[in-house]
């Protein structure tokens, strides 16, 4: 069994005037909805009345129009047997086709993503005739929300690794790329049996489809700003550069929870409506900034400021014992914390030499006389 193509693109006018009646996806199928059984598209002419009970379900000679940004699945009790991503119009037929061979999913836009997928869940055996036909949607499903209750931390390269934090919100779009790793681990069962659900949706209000997502992108947000800002890009940038915060995300996504090599989806169109550093950041950054005009370098500056900040502190505390503070702070750099470039230790107190006992006074000889020493004898 197998589909032939019969056209590539569109529905043209020759194959139009052919086709009474063929399969299309649900009108509905917009926004959210991730995958949804085909419906019969019914023009003039045509004498199929089945109900929405027959939703989906195939026969020999059975049409299909495969529109941009979907792809045709045809499931049977779980099982994929067919995947089409090519958009254009296609027959169904059941006898051995060869020809068909090339539709199931290697050839196409499709051969680098899910061709691995394909080889491991397609189907084995020789399907029956109750097959099921699905769509689904390859567009970018936008709006899901965003919004960090707390700081988040990450280690910001542009400051020597120093931990930031900033509060961010806005929203993130999600994009199937594995259609075959979406069916076989995302969407619930009684979906893909063909006796459940005739479509799934991926609805921002429900929070039982999209508390996975929202988990993995916030759980994925810290170590992704690491990422993004390890190549010398700032934090603020991610409000320009979405795509590559994007790229980011999917890292983390990928080596946390493997969205893209198990579910087969994607972050997209991150739009970043505010993104702040909190306090303790912005201080940490104006301190670095302070020691880099005091001609350091950014891994001397923290400590050049540090410095600064003690002399200042001690001269307006006043009187000796806070200069010494600084002394020892100073000195404690020295040996154990490295001195700043370009600050010198405070100097050290040279340890004071014991004195010499004093010899007793010679007792004067009464014999000498004039001062002078009497001969030995």
């Amino acid at each position: 069994m197998g589909f032939i193509r019969a056209f590539a693109g569109g529905l043209t006018s020759s194959f139009a005037n052919q086709w009474l009646e063929y399969m299309v996806p649900p009108a509905n199928m917009t926004d959210h909805v991730a995958i949804a059984k085909a419906v019969p598209n019914k023009v003039a002419g045509s004498e199929n009345n089945d109900g929405e009970e027959n939703a989906g379900v195939i026969s020999d000679g059975s049409k299909f129009l495969v529109p941009e940004n979907t792809c045709l699945v045809v499931l049977e009790n779980g099982a994929i047997t067919a995947v089409i991503a090519e958009p254009g119009g296609y027959e169904y037929h059941a006898q051995n086709i060869p020809e068909a061979k090339s539709l199931f999913a290697k050839d196409g836009f499709f051969a680098s993503t899910f061709g691995q997928s394909w080889n491991q869940f397609k189907f084995g055996g020789q399907p029956s005739n109750q097959q099921v036909a699905f769509y689904v949607n390859l567009r970018t499903m936008g709006g899901f929300p965003y919004g960090t209750q707390e700081p988040v931390p990450y280690l910001d390269a542009n400051y020597n690794n120093l931990e930031m934090a900033v509060t961010s919100y806005g929203s993130y779009g999600i994009k199937i790329v594995d259609p075959v790793l979406f069916i076989k681990n995302f969407v619930p069962v009684d979906v893909v049996s063909g006796q459940g659900r005739s479509s799934f949706s991926l609805d921002v209000e429900d929070e039982t489809n999209t508390k996975m997502l929202f988990d993995g992108f916030i759980g994925s947000f810290s170590n992704a700003m690491t990422k993004f800002c390890n190549g010398g890009k700032s934090y603020i940038d991610i409000k320009t550069d979405q795509d590559g915060f994007a790229g980011a995300l999917n890292e983390v996504l990928e080596e946390k929870y493997q969205w893209g090599s198990k579910f087969g989806i994607q972050v997209c169109d991150v739009m970043v409506a505010s993104v702040k550093r909190d306090e303790k950041s912005q201080a940490d950054v104006d301190r670095f900034r302070t020691g880099v005009m005091m001609q350091g370098t950014v891994g001397t500056a923290y400590n050049q400021t540090q410095v600064a900040e003690g002399i200042n502190a001690a001269g307006n505390n006043g009187g000796g014992a806070g200069i010494m503070g600084v002394g020892m702070g100073a000195g404690m750099m020295g040996m154990g914390f490295g001195t700043p470039a370009g600050v010198n230790p405070m100097p050290q107190a040279q340890p004071q030499q014991p004195q010499q006992p004093q010899q007793p006074a010679q007792p004067a000889d009464p014999n000498a006389a004039d001062g002078q020493t009497p001969a030995a004898e």
